[in-house]
């Protein structure tokens, strides 16, 4: 009986992981194989890098991904040394604030840095009255506006990881070396620095994959700045399906390819963390000129990454009208959120989304929890197997896990019971979980792997099965990494844009589609509306997560 489950189970999960990710992947590499005259060739990747505009997308994507992991180095590097190698004051609420990023949509931060550094945004319009200049000082726009607003939405992966590998850092080493006279120098470079390195390569391959696949941030604020995303849009708009899909198999094999280095590496990581045998003491800056510099850089990053979510708040209450005619918004009420709760079409979206993201973190969590349990409890092939496939979609870009859908199931396919997926409320969803469930099995995975199986056993020989000990035993002890899997999911889905706009219908738009279009109808007020009530809810998951933060960490 418990092995037909088992059966079963793994059928399902197989049968789940082909149709909606392996066989998409599959239908965009034949779509670009298949030549004009029949056969097989690969006609279309040497149309792609015979086009100078691709040439050009494809070095831009490469270069944003490099800009984009040395600038998160810098931010999240040095902030995490901050909350977890210095003594300094209010360390937790400068945590909560720096994993922001997590619960915020990207979609939204960039609106927000629109509004504050764009041509006829607040601070350039600021700067340029005060210091009298006949245009505004700062270009945000193209490759440079692209990197700042992901070097102040990206940082979180250097920033986590570094902070996990400073908490496992053995003080024992430290104090031995003190003891033989080394410099602090010499410690950062042959203790502290090796322990750490492990962490820094997994997140810049991280932050490459996250830079390169990156597509709100260079369609909003690109001002023509070609990249691989943004171009898979322009050929889909065009109609050009199979340049759309050689353009979406050479973004993922950047993608994958960084993954592979990404499992690679972060296997050390791992190995670091059981090295730990004294508990790290952090370190007080004695130098008052060196703690005020500590503290006053800090502070800055800090500012610059609260600003936003503050003109989003503040912003969300302005007069679209008033703010017309005049440089600065001068007339705030409540008429935003008035008109966005008294009238059914604009409160839509928000429903929407509510309802889509919970359905799909739900989902994710599920297969997420089965999955974990069974890669930890069953080290047979199949385990290995569904361990791979369920990192799989971490390596594939928002916008090419839209185009992949799109190929794949704009016409009836016998895997779906001989239905089609463009087009109706489900594919949205189905995206979702997709692009959430492996974040969501890192979270479940660490959860099970820490949990004793003693008190499996000890459930077992009292008599129950497995299913109640699964439930009454287990589920308990891992919940913690279970919440904070379904929390990240839900926030990632609620926010998601790029695959939303490349898949959403009249009878699925979602909040962050109804952000930008608000935006676009110079409904600013609404947009910002949208945003504030974006950032209540992430507050509420924010203090779930912080709640269950050592859990959520490891």
């Amino acid at each position: 009986m418990k092995k037909a489950l088992n059966y079963i189970i793994y059928i399902i999960l197989f049968y789940l992981i082909f149709t909606f990710v392996l066989f998409p992947i599959a239908n965009t590499l034949m779509i670009t194989l298949r030549s004009e005259v029949g056969g097989l060739s690969l006609d279309f990747y040497r149309m792609f890098f015979s086009i100078q505009v691709n040439k050009i997308a494809f070095s831009n994507t490469v270069k944003v991904g490099i800009g984009t992991v040395l600038s998160c180095m810098v931010i999240g590097v040095y902030m995490a040394f901050y909350t977890d190698y210095f003594k300094a004051k209010y360390q937790r609420i400068v945590n909560l604030f720096m994993l922001s990023p997590f619960v915020l949509p990207g979609v939204m931060i960039v609106i927000a840095f629109i509004q504050l550094y764009s041509e006829t945004g607040i601070v350039n319009q600021a700067l340029k009255l005060m210091l009298n200049l006949k245009s505004p000082p700062i270009n945000f726009s193209g490759f440079w506006g692209i990197i700042f607003v992901h070097a102040f939405t990206q940082y979180i992966y250097f920033y986590i990881n570094t902070s996990i590998a400073l908490k496992f850092l053995d003080y024992s080493t430290i104090e031995a070396a003190k003891g033989l006279g080394a410099s602090k120098f010499e410690i950062f470079k042959d203790i502290i620095f090796p322990h750490i390195r492990p962490a820094l390569l997994t997140s810049a391959l991280m932050t490459f994959a996250t830079g390169t696949g990156s597509f709100s941030a260079p369609y909003l604020i690109g001002g023509g700045y070609r990249m691989m995303s943004t171009q898979i849009l322009q050929s889909k708009m065009s109609n050009q399906m199979q340049m759309a899909s050689t353009q979406v198999i050479l973004l993922m094999v950047i993608s994958i390819t960084t993954m592979g280095l990404y499992s690679h590496y972060s296997k050390q990581i791992s190995k670091s963390k059981a090295t730990k045998s004294k508990k790290f003491k952090k370190v007080k800056v004695e130098s008052r000129l060196a703690n005020a510099m500590l503290h006053a850089t800090a502070l800055f990053i800090v500012i610059l990454i609260v600003v936003p979510l503050a003109a989003i708040i503040l912003l969300s209450f302005a007069d679209s009208k008033s703010w017309m005619m005049n440089i600065f918004p001068n007339d705030f009420g409540l008429m935003n959120y008035r008109a966005i709760f008294s009238r059914a079409r604009v409160l839509a979206p928000i429903k929407n989304s509510l309802y889509m993201s919970s359905i799909a973190a739900a989902l994710a969590t599920t297969i997420a929890v089965i999955s974990s349990y069974l890669i930890l409890k069953d080290k047979s092939f199949k385990s290995r197997a569904l361990n791979f496939l369920v990192l799989l979609p971490m390596a594939i870009p928002p916008s090419t896990l839209g185009v992949n859908l799109i190929f794949a199931f704009n016409q009836k396919r016998l895997m779906l019971f001989n239905n089609s997926l463009v087009g109706t409320y489900a594919i949205l969803p189905i995206a979702y979980v997709i692009a959430t469930v492996t974040l969501v099995s890192r979270s479940t995975y660490t959860a099970f792997s820490n949990f004793n199986p003693e008190y499996e056993f000890a459930s077992r020989n009292l008599g129950a099965n497995q299913i109640k000990t699964f439930k009454w035993v287990i589920l308990p002890i891992v919940s913690p990494g279970i919440i904070s899997g379904f929390s990240l999911a839900f926030m990632r889905c609620i926010g998601e844009y790029t695959i939303s706009a490349l898949l959403y219908g009249v009878h699925n738009r979602p909040l962050s589609i109804a952000m930008v279009n608000a935006l676009h109808d110079f409904d600013v007020g609404i947009s910002m509306a949208y945003g504030g009530i974006v950032i209540f809810i992430g507050a509420i998951f924010l203090i779930v997560l912080s709640k269950y933060n050592d859990d959520f960490k490891n």
